[in-house]
């Protein structure tokens, strides 16, 4: 036990060392902007730390740890590639345990072609461009440590295929994204929905007094060819000291055995800052799945602290109504 906390500390030490030296040498590298070698590469990366105290576990982990290289070939062609260690190091204190992974899966992998502003092309491994809060796959982008229910049952989080996205031709805030997947992902490690097929379309609209209305729909099918048509609507509202973000999803699978399943889910999040530094946040949570009888409602209060915009401490409290997880949660995390 005394061993574990030693390596926690010591590790959480090495990092602020880090931060501290990336900061004070803010002539040749800006932290959270990776150190770019030149056009055509740019190397970055993240870590992220989590704590979680409830009535069945105390754990640390190291969560996250994670290269990114990315880079323009021209003016119009660009990558990504990010590697990423998931559970480099974890310990349960309540139970003794500990676990590690060293080995790196290939979380996103993909290029992209821009045309003009109303065409573009992505093709390889990327994030599913579904709603807000799948499009913030790194811990410090997120306001909460935790992840809502509805980013994590109700559709691929990730896709291997083709999205062509842009803005419409006929209103300049107005965007799209058409996507598709037909084979199975190029690295399934950390993906939470085997799809071989998965094919959709989303729209957002952005107004002028800094409201966001948008959606989705789509289809995908597991290896097991169970089949999920899904219809998604998500929502946000920026005003200075305040935010609101929203969003629910309906799906429909027919699982080729047994009775077919409907799913719904949502959650609506705001945050007030009290400057750039410091935040309140607050999330409520419902998910429901009528065939399984499952049924989840779950209420959030957290703070958050960014020192600096690439670094984040977060805590926050959770009570769930259904099922007994009550307890607090935090992470610590930085973008190189």
């Amino acid at each position: 036990m005394m061993r574990s906390k030693l390596i926690t500390l010591t590790f959480l030490l090495f990092s602020i060392l880090s931060i501290e030296t990336a900061i004070a040498d803010d002539s040749e590298y800006q932290l959270g902007q990776g150190f770019k070698i030149n056009d055509v590469l740019t190397i970055g990366g993240y870590f992220s730390t989590e704590y979680s105290n409830k009535n069945d576990q105390e754990e640390f982990a190291v969560d996250d740890l994670a290269l990114l290289l990315y880079g323009s070939f021209s003016q119009n062609a660009s990558y990504l590639i990010e590697l990423e260690s998931v559970n480099f190091y974890s310990e349960d204190f309540k139970n003794d345990t500990s676990g590690s992974n060293i080995f790196p899966i290939l979380e996103r992998f993909y290029f992209d072609y821009k045309k003009s502003d109303q065409l573009s092309f992505r093709v390889g491994k990327q994030i599913t461009p579904i709603g807000y809060w799948n499009l913030q796959p790194i811990n410090v982008l997120r306001e909460t440590s935790s992840n809502p229910i509805l980013s994590r049952l109700m559709f691929p989080k990730f896709l291997t295929g083709l999205d062509v996205y842009g803005y419409t031709p006929f209103d300049d805030d107005l965007t799209y994204h058409f996507y598709l997947q037909g084979t199975k992902d190029l690295d399934n490690e950390r993906i939470n929905i085997d799809a071989d097929s998965h094919f959709g379309f989303s729209l957002e609209k952005h107004f002028r007094n800094d409201w966001q209305l948008g959606g989705s729909t789509g289809r995908f099918t597991e290896v097991d060819e169970s089949e999920t048509y899904y219809f998604q609507l998500n929502s946000r509202l920026d005003k200075y000291k305040y935010s609101f973000i929203t969003e629910a999803i309906l799906n429909y699978k027919d699982p080729r055995a047994g009775n077919d399943e409907k799913s719904q889910a949502f959650y609506l999040q705001g945050e007030y800052r009290f400057n750039p530094k410091h935040a309140l946040i607050g999330r409520v949570e419902y998910f429901h799945n009528d065939q399984k009888k499952q049924k989840e409602r779950i209420g959030i209060v957290g703070y958050s602290f960014r020192p600096l915009y690439p670094i984040s401490l977060k805590i926050e409290y959770q009570w769930h109504a259904d099922t007994d997880s009550d307890g607090v949660f935090s992470s610590f995390s930085v973008l190189f």
